[in-house]
């Protein structure tokens, strides 16, 4: 009888967790005061570093020094600096790009053309050829070896893309923008053997649309070098060691700016949520690990170096779940919650529960949300790789916002998410305050549940109740693309 009571009472006891987790408006610790000082620290130690604080540079060191100095000055949480090093493509010259017929153009670095990260070098002049979204072979039939390849932006990664030109014989790349949209920068991933430019929309599709084939000229001279970096860990002192939260953003810019929007609201708010859990002496069960990440911006280096270090020591099988926070203040903002239903069958479940857990925090408080593709494009996507469900938020980057969101969202159609996405102007003006608190406070909500869950395995493996009748925004369905995620 003792072993039915005690068993009637643990399930209760889950019962209510889950019913607390789903249908209570929690009070946030989190301020907006809190988030925006960190956030006037990036900018500064941007603008004392070059402008920038991408992994390769110096501003990114001081980024890491910083969280460390808040984390050891404000909780007593095991602060570990865990190194690693990657490998990147560097700059010998200036890249060069310019049309030599039917009419000689030179185009202007930054404002018509930017290099991605692991491009290769070369200095050549050859024609120009569309080679469609150049996702698959089938996109380079014919194509003539020694040609420079013109590919769409989107339905793969820059990679991809690359990887299938270079196999058809091209000597270089040019990769263009959304339509309305300019040049860009991003990252391929590894280290190319040739050119790799990002376009505009208009110029791309000048050199597809002509009457006479362009002649182009491509000249880019990088070398091979290591950097070494490192990613920020700090675990709480309690909570179950074999039940591991992983709260993670990354710390890392672009170098072409600051990165206060990508990713330091993300950022600033993990160092709010760490701090926070424990100035108010949170009821934590499940032991939390708030994490930095290094090099996202040049595929996801940081995020998967540790995952990698954790299978290796097998502290993976202590990891329980992850929750991911990039780009929580675009300016032009949708509040976007990442889709669970979109994970393997295997974690689909915990996922779902996560996104609930978001999604009923917004409910709540009176605020319209939309799903947003749960594909592997941020740091959460070596967790799902593992079989180890995650959940988190973004707010849009370079996408141009659809006329439908506005209802719920207000801002500006036909301008991206984020206008300042990987460029210099993404600083500490580049901010939307509002939404910025609101997905701190859900954040906080999903921490500080989860943390004082019992048995949070289970509840990760269990389909919990969540009423729905309360959501404000409609449900668009979303572009089969890539579009609503970083790239």
């Amino acid at each position: 009888r003792s072993l039915v009571g005690l068993c009637y009472f643990a399930f209760l006891l889950l019962c209510c967790v889950s019913v607390h987790s789903m249908n209570t408006k929690p009070l946030s610790a989190v301020s907006i005061e809190g988030i925006m000082a960190h956030l006037d620290a990036f900018q500064a130690i941007a603008n004392a570093n070059g402008g920038n604080r991408a992994a390769q540079n110096p501003g990114y060191n001081a980024s890491v020094d910083y969280v460390v100095s808040v984390l050891e000055a404000k909780t007593n949480y095991t602060v570990t600096v865990q190194p690693f090093n990657f490998e990147i493509t560097e700059e010998n010259a200036t890249p060069k790009f310019s049309q030599i017929s039917p009419s000689p153009v030179d185009y202007a670095r930054y404002l018509e053309f930017n290099t991605l990260s692991y491009t290769g070098s070369g200095d050549f002049q050859a024609s120009a050829t569309d080679g469609g979204d150049g996702c698959s072979a089938s996109s380079f039939v014919g194509f003539p070896s020694g040609n420079i390849a013109i590919v769409a932006r989107g339905d793969c990664d820059f990679s991809t893309k690359t990887d299938n030109a270079v196999a058809a014989g091209a000597m270089g790349v040019l990769i263009y923008n959304y339509e309305g949209q300019g040049a860009f920068s991003g990252t391929l991933g590894s280290t190319k053997s040739v050119p790799v430019f990002g376009i505009s929309y208009d110029l791309g599709r000048s050199f597809i649309d002509t009457t006479e084939t362009p002649v182009l000229s491509m000249f880019c001279d990088m070398s091979v070098v290591t950097v070494y970096t490192s990613n920020v860990i700090a675990d709480t002192t309690i909570g179950n060691d074999g039940s591991v939260i992983v709260v993670g953003s990354h710390l890392d810019s672009v170098p072409e700016g600051p990165g206060i929007n990508d990713n330091g609201s993300g950022s600033a708010t993990n160092l709010e949520l760490a701090t926070e859990l424990y100035r108010n002496n949170a009821t934590v069960l499940n032991k939390v690990r708030f994490a930095w990440w290094g090099a996202e911006e040049l595929g996801l280096l940081g995020s998967s170096y540790y995952v990698a270090q954790a299978i290796e020591s097998g502290e993976i099988n202590n990891i329980a779940m992850n929750l991911n926070f990039d780009m929580l203040a675009s300016p032009n903002y949708f509040r976007g919650v990442y889709d669970g239903e979109g994970a393997a069958a295997g974690i689909r479940t915990g996922c779902v529960n996560i996104e609930n857990l978001l999604t009923t925090f917004f409910d709540f408080d009176n605020k319209p949300w939309n799903l947003t593709e749960f594909t592997g494009r941020s740091d959460y996507g070596p967790f799902i790789e593992n079989n180890i469900p995650a959940g988190g938020l973004f707010t849009g980057a370079e996408v141009i916002k659809p006329d439908n969101f506005r209802a719920d969202y207000g801002g500006m159609a036909n301008t991206a998410f984020d206008p300042c996405y990987h460029a210099h102007c993404d600083d500490i003006y580049n901010i939307d305050q509002e939404v910025l608190i609101s997905n701190a406070k859900a954040a906080y909500y999903a921490v500080t549940t989860t943390s004082a869950t019992p048995l949070l395995d289970r509840w990760l493996t269990t389909a919990q109740q969540s009423p729905k009748d309360r959501v404000r925004a409609p449900h668009h369905a979303l572009p089969t693309s890539n579009v609503f995620t970083k790239q």
